[in-house]
């Protein structure tokens, strides 16, 4: 493996970055136009903290997953080891609950729609535009889910001429990729177009389950039905499978302009490698970076089924009233096996399924009279039905025996909780001294598993069934005034009306009204037509919660945040520059954790909090065979001492899961020419201070600094259709944890999910 020092890697960020500061004047930034407010503008004029990813560096830097983007954007963490549950985090706030019945704090749009729900956000990205990510609420912009940011996601649309794409790859892992993209005008007034893409690629985590170098050598396992099922073929993790495609026809009627879009999205993902860092494998480490032994085998995997359709409408009634409107439709079917406890005994295995019919509309009046003021009215209406039913699996003699051995500890040894969610002064040392008894009573003197005369190899609990409804009613208008040719200023409010229902364990039920009003408020000042100024303040809100039981109905207090922005916007000449302090004031802030029985996820409130940062992105361009981009992020993400009323709460000082203190990237594209080829080289450096993987700060729950950097080079003669390109990811092979914790860590034996490796691959292109 090569390392460098980290001496190394600043030495050559810090040089890099000088030469993008070098001054020159030869070439000309093209405008950004963005639409975060609802209408085509220069990202300079928007008095909004964004950052714009471009259909360019998509394809360039080949980023077809959305936790990719966490790797370039300053204070945003995206974490999307499976589709059935990504995890997104801007500025410290991370919105990761598996549960049915709230809502994200953080909105996810494709193409106007909402696709925030947690089973339907993980899209991959092919064909797209940009996208837009939108810093702090957004209640005027992008509804009840944007408590904390919100991510645009624009497709390509359809053009007036005919062009493909094509493009196909395979790498060092056996992956195999393929996209492409077909664009057909009809007539005068209307085009088609269709993309799609297809990547396979098997685990990187080899799976020792259920074979002769295992806990199981039955040569079976079984599954939540009782059935016994071979474990032959490949049950390798962290893999990849994702076949997509989406098709658009545009019409364009005079001054009415229609977009009609389906897309269909089929996932079956190999299991993830939720590696026990307490159980090892047999002959085996702990190691989360070495060989598993998962005992769920075979069972392990996510597949989706994703079904989407939208259309909308946009009329011109007159040179500055435009009225527009639009309907979707999506239906999502997931199924997911797991192993909680991530080794080759029985402790908690786990399956469930989630199917969930989403549909909405919306309509919007817009008034511009191309001169000082612009404002929108709007009305939307969202309805989500959710079920969820969960099986739970056990070897009921390992099991029992797990749960007297923990709760004789916990007896013993009341202040050094194995728990995760419980926040402690122990040592990493004391604790792992601690989950060593407990894991040593779980075999019998000659290293095999437990096993009590009379108790089954396994055992099936549920299922445990959860049902949500959610319906959102909302009316929304804004207003933006230009008081001089130089002051802005921007005001809006969102009402929302909605009902939520929930159903747990086809018993317990409960239905609850709320409303809540959220204001928008912005000023800029433009010291020139290149250098903007501004001061944002939103207000955001997380839904209430609620959740039946057998002691009533709880109704969790909903999540409210003020947020405070003073940015500046600078784009001229060859140079794009934007950058802005924050501060956030949370109260009563919502903490999700999964309760280790049944697994459904419980969401309580835990505190007060406030946070604030700085963040930065620098685009300079000196010619047109070279861009440099630079960004940086600092946040100091902490809950506060107390509560506002003065009540002191377990996570009181600790950081934010998820919230680096530093994050930065660095990226330069050289474009030369040899010998009558055209050779385009792209460099991609990111680095991430600390992160905690759980807001309890438990230790042994984290990852360190750690650098990454890609690297690739494409090449094509001059007029050619055809190209290649050679690449690395993670070119020095650093070693680095994605999560650590997850369920196993409630029950006292956390896992850990290990990121990528180097990758080496090869890509052809061919367009016309």
């Amino acid at each position: 493996m090569l390392n460098l020092s980290t001496k190394q890697k600043l030495v050559f960020l810090a040089i890099s970055s000088a030469l993008a500061l070098q001054p020159s004047w030869s070439e000309e930034i093209e405008v950004v136009v963005v639409t975060a407010q609802k209408r085509e503008q220069s990202l300079v004029k928007v008095p909004i903290t964004m950052d714009v990813i471009s259909g360019e560096f998509l394809d360039r830097t080949n980023t077809v997953e959305l936790d990719d983007l966490s790797r370039v954007l300053p204070n945003v963490v995206i974490q999307e080891q499976a589709v059935s549950l990504p995890s997104f985090n801007i500025r410290g706030i991370t919105d990761d609950t598996s549960s049915i019945s709230s809502t994200p704090r953080i909105s996810v749009y494709q193409d106007g729609i909402d696709i925030s729900k947690k089973t339907v956000a993980s899209a991959a990205l092919f064909d797209i535009a940009r996208i837009e990510v939108l810093k702090g609420p957004q209640p005027t912009l992008f509804g009840a889910a944007a408590a904390n940011g919100a991510l645009s996601i624009i497709s390509n649309l359809p053009g007036a001429t005919q062009a493909g794409k094509l493009r196909v790859g395979y790498n060092s892992e056996q992956g195999q990729e393929m996209q492409f993209m077909f664009n057909q005008p009809i007539n005068d007034h209307h085009s088609f177009r269709i993309a799609g893409l297809y990547r396979e690629m098997d685990g990187l985590i080899k799976n020792n389950a259920c074979g002769e170098n295992s806990y199981n050598t039955s040569g079976y396992v079984i599954n939540h039905k009782g059935e016994k099922v071979s474990c032959t073929g490949n049950n390798d993790l962290n893999g990849v499978s994702v076949q997509a495609v989406r098709a658009t026809l545009r019409s364009t009627l005079g001054d009415l302009e229609v977009i009609t879009r389906a897309s269909y999205e089929y996932n079956d993902q190999p299991g993830i490698a939720f590696k026990s860092g307490a159980i090892a494998p047999k002959n085996g480490d702990t190691d989360p970076f070495t060989d598993a032994e998962l005992g769920l085998g075979p069972l392990l995997g996510i597949k989706r089924d994703l079904a989407s359709f939208d259309m909308s409408a946009s009329y011109d009634v007159s040179s500055t009233v435009n009225i527009s409107a639009d309907v979707y439709y999506k239906d999502v079917k997931l199924e997911e096996g797991f192993d909680a406890d991530g080794s080759g005994l029985r402790i908690q295995d786990a399956y469930f399924e989630n199917d969930a019919k989403l549909k909405g509309a919306s309509a919007r009046v817009l008034y511009d009279n191309s001169s000082d003021f612009v404002a929108f009215f709007g009305a939307s209406i969202s309805k989500d039905d959710s079920i969820l039913p969960y099986y739970v699996m056990v070897d009921p003699s390992v099991r029992d025996t797990f749960d007297a051995a923990l709760a004789s500890l916990e007896a013993a040894f009341p202040n050094i909780p194995l728990n995760q969610n419980i926040a402690t002064d122990a040592s990493l040392e004391q604790i792992e001294a601690l989950r060593r008894q407990l894991v040593s009573a779980l075999f019998n003197a000659d290293g095999t598993p437990v096993h009590i005369d009379g108790q089954p190899e396994s055992k099936t609990l549920g299922p445990y069934i959860f049902e949500a409804s959610i319906d959102i009613r909302s009316l929304v208008a804004e207003g933006s005034y230009d008081i001089t040719d130089k002051l802005n200023m921007t005001a809006g409010l969102r009402y929302i009306d909605e009902t939520r229902y929930t159903r747990n364990y086809q018993v317990f039920e409960g239905e609850r009204d709320f409303t809540a009003t959220l204001p928008r408020f912005a000023v800029s000042y433009a010291f020139t037509d290149d250098l903007n100024t501004y001061f944002n303040y939103a207000k955001g809100r997380r839904s209430p919660v609620v959740t039946p039981s057998g002691s009533g109905v709880a109704v969790t207090k909903a999540e409210i945040v003020d947020s405070f922005d003073l940015g500046v916007k600078y784009q001229a000449g060859n140079i794009t520059l934007t950058g802005a302090i924050f501060t956030y004031s949370y109260q009563d802030y919502q903490q999700s954790f999964t309760d280790p029985q049944t697994l459904q996820s419980i969401t309580v409130t835990v505190g007060d909090s406030t946070m604030s940062g700085v963040e930065a992105t620098l685009r300079y361009v000196p010619s047109d065979t070279l861009t440099m981009t630079a960004s940086l992020g600092l946040l100091d993400a902490t809950f506060a001492d107390s509560t506002e009323d003065g009540s002191a709460f377990e996570y009181a000082g600790n950081r934010f899961r998820l919230a680096p203190e530093v994050s930065g990237a660095f990226n330069i594209n050289k474009v030369f020419t040899v010998n009558n080829w055209e050779i385009d080289a792209d460099w991609l450096m990111s680095y991430q201070s600390e992160v905690f993987f759980e807001s309890s700060n438990y230790p042994g729950l984290s990852q360190d600094a750690y650098w990454l950097v890609d690297a690739s080079l494409k090449f094509q003669q001059p007029n050619s259709q055809y190209a290649f390109e050679l690449y690395a990811d993670n070119l020095f092979d650093e070693q680095y944890l994605i999560d650590a914790g997850n369920t196993g860590g409630g029950l006292g034996i956390p896992t850990f999910v290990a990121g990528n490796p180097r990758i080496f691959g090869v890509r052809a292109y061919y367009s016309f």
